[in-house]
């Protein structure tokens, strides 16, 4: 193919390519594409090199990123779109997966489709200086879909302040070179997605929700009332088995005799549809199990929207050990390799004061026999009341009263409580090891800012409930025992019983991990398990609802509004 070059229209390229972002953030945000479309349509004089008119094109600061300026220059500007014989192959595989953008929940017309099409339709005329226009538009395009395919549209801190998750943004060098060096474009960026076992069933699943199109897709709702339960009968039952079967979960080889009677298959479908929704099991349709049926397909494209979007937030080494807190789950997991070790539900913040933020650090420390230190808020909010009712609730609770700084420690029963409140209260107080101790007889600490770790607690009622949100903040575990045995299993021959010898002595022991452990405290609500199940949880914090609020108004249309 020939080539034929004009320095009117570089000219054109460098003037409008002051529109254009100096960083892969702020051409995200920007016109990236119409100028350097634009500059091509300028009129022609003297021919220039291919190279040069690239070299000349990158000349205006605002081109694209320095990072990209910076390929370009090491490389002899050499074109990574369009090569040397005019072989577009790549640029045709970035335009295809733009395409495909919405099957992510990305925006696709942030990608501005259109004017790289038009780019690269004027490319294909052989003129120097629209291929070096076509050239910056489709690195411009690709450094901004790259990063969001990759880690994600959002911000997470500024949608939640309880949202400590910072995404690991794709470097562009790194990006550049490896996309220069590849041979399959179209594979190389659909590799660019989460490699989590979990991404691609949420972007089929949502695809599939998306073609339904309507809420109502799944039929009447279900009308709300008392519990129904096996061996009852009534118009209810109609509606919930039909609902059940249009979202798949009931499925009988034989169809029901009577409809309206809750017979065995419509029990053993509402328990499958319990347990994909972290439901008691119960095979009882009652308020959480109705609400839980009536979402709509809409509502569940939203969740899948949103967890993918969690997904690219997290695209990185979790470790190949770690430990897993799904908050929205209620639940805990150590995690090796591709095998769960251990899984065990959990307690969590309560949902409007006390919520459990999300965040990753690494244990390094186990405490058996704890003290349990209170923190002050609780002192002042919550006990204090109980003393000025109670000077001896302190001795009840097996707890000590002491001065802050050097002070030594007070009798309660002896001091006048109406004299302090909620914003005077210069004491700590401390709970001994022993049976009633809050924080039970282990506590896994992973120090950091929000003073939020794991532990056991003398109190299992509430672990029995499968709405789990009652803690302080701290996550509180249902058997913490095997929990710190397959944390001490790799340092221990006998983990069993030493963890038994050190809990008989009754006093309080740390024990370091012989390796620091990551620990993700997430917030899952749509997944898919080994075996395809799809699986969605309440939105218990609200955290959905603003993430897919912040995911609508930067354009994803992959979960309208119902």
């Amino acid at each position: 193919m020939g080539y034929i070059y004009n320095n009117a229209r570089l000219v054109a390229v460098i003037s409008a390519a002051s529109l254009l972002a100096t960083s892969v953030e702020a051409i995200a945000n920007s016109p990236v594409l119409e100028p350097v479309v634009e500059s091509a349509q300028a009129g022609a004089t003297a021919p220039l090199s291919g190279d040069s008119a690239l070299k000349t094109a990158l000349i205006a600061p605002q081109a694209t990123t320095e990072e990209a300026r910076i390929h370009y220059q090491t490389t002899a500007y050499r074109g990574l779109w369009i090569d040397a014989s005019g072989d577009d192959t790549k640029a045709k595989a970035l335009v295809d997966a733009l395409n495909r953008a919405g099957e992510h929940a990305l925006p696709s017309a942030k990608y501005n489709k259109p004017l790289l099409r038009a780019a690269l339709d004027g490319a294909r005329g052989g003129d120097s200086n629209a291929i070096a226009a076509a050239e910056i538009a489709m690195t411009n395009a690709f450094l901004i879909y790259a990063r969001d395919l990759s880690s994600g549209l959002l911000e997470p801190r500024r949608i939640d302040r309880d949202l400590h998750v910072f995404p690991e943004r794709p470097q562009a060098p790194v990006l550049l070179a490896a996309l220069a060096r590849t041979t399959d474009a179209t594979a190389f960026l659909a590799n660019l997605a989460p490699r989590h076992p979990h991404y691609d069933g949420l972007k089929a699943e949502l695809n599939t929700l998306v073609s339904l199109g309507v809420s109502g897709a799944w039929g009447a709702e279900a009308p709300k009332g008392g519990s129904i339960r096996l061996g009852q009968r009534g118009p209810r039952i109609e509606v919930i088995r039909a609902r059940l079967g249009a979202m798949g979960d009931y499925k009988p080889a034989i169809p029901a005799v009577d409809p309206a009677e809750y017979d065995e298959g419509l029990e053993a479908a509402v328990r499958a549809f319990q347990k994909r929704h972290g439901l008691n099991d119960d095979g009882v349709t009652g308020k959480r199990t109705v609400e839980a049926l009536n979402k709509s397909a809409v509502y569940r494209a939203g969740q899948i929207v949103v967890n993918m979007e969690r997904l690219r937030w997290l695209n990185r080494d979790l470790g190949h050990k770690h430990v897993l807190v799904n908050q929205a789950d209620y639940n805990v997991k150590v995690i090796e390799g591709d095998k769960v070790l251990f899984t065990e539900r959990v307690v969590i913040g309560k949902s409007r004061k006390h919520r459990t933020p999300e965040f990753s650090d690494e244990m390094t420390h186990m405490v058996f026999n704890p003290t349990w230190h209170v923190p002050y808020s609780i002192a002042s909010k919550e006990i204090l009341p109980k003393l000025q009712e109670d000077p001896e609730y302190l001795a009840k609770k097996n707890m000590r009263l002491l001065a802050r700084g050097e002070g030594g420690e007070f009798d309660p029963t002896l001091t006048d409580w109406s004299l302090y409140s909620e914003n005077d209260f210069p004491f700590i107080v401390k709970q001994r090891p022993g049976g009633g101790n809050a924080l039970g007889r282990v506590k896994f600490m992973f120090p950091n800012q929000f003073n939020i770790y794991l532990h056991d607690t003398p109190s299992k009622r509430l672990f029995k409930k499968d709405a789990r949100a009652f803690s302080h903040g701290c996550v509180r575990v249902q058997d913490p025992m095997e929990l710190a045995r397959v944390l001490l299993a790799p340092q221990q021959a006998e983990p069993s019983s030493y963890i038994e010898s050190i809990l008989n002595r009754r006093k309080e022991r740390t024990v370091s991990l012989a390796e620091p452990m990551p620990v993700h405290l997430t917030y899952r609500t749509a997944w898919v398990d080994p075996d395809g199940t799809y699986q969605f949880r309440a939105d218990v914090y609200g955290r959905d609802a603003r993430i897919l609020a912040a995911l609508r108004a930067v354009g994803v249309d992959a979960a309208p509004e119902s």
